[in-house]
């Protein structure tokens, strides 16, 4: 994993967003961007191209299931797609899944998780 792996993380949740940055910070070829909202989202999608997003399922200026249509859409880059939501995630697995993305993490993200999606974001596998 020499090369560089650019992270993405979307969530309207200061805390929230120390603690995933946090632990990505054990990753020494991580860096990691952070929006706040599916604006901001977007604005980020126009200068950085991560190879893994941590988008939220419910934002300020709109959910998640919209931001992500948005990003398949306006950017089809190719990047793992994680919902990390506070919510029951079994309930919304099924749902995510038939939108095209298998990764849904429950808050608090537990570190194997997140190591998990590095991995695979890493790797391409």
């Amino acid at each position: 994993m020499a090369s560089n792996l650019c992270v993405l993380i979307v969530d309207d949740d200061f805390i929230s967003q120390e603690v995933v940055k946090a632990m990505l910070s054990s990753f020494t070829h991580v860096t990691t961007y952070v929006a706040a909202s599916g604006a901001e989202t977007l604005q980020q999608l126009a200068q950085i191209q991560p190879q893994l997003i941590l988008l939220d399922h419910e934002l300020p200026d709109t959910t998640g299931e919209a931001l992500l249509q948005q990003i398949q859409q306006q950017h089809p880059s190719g990047a793992v797609i994680a919902i990390v939501t506070g919510h029951q995630a079994d309930a919304l697995r099924a749902h995510y899944a038939s939108l095209g993305t298998h990764h849904l993490l429950q808050k608090p993200l537990a570190p194997a998780d997140l190591a998990e999606l590095v991995r695979i974001a890493s790797t391409g596998e």
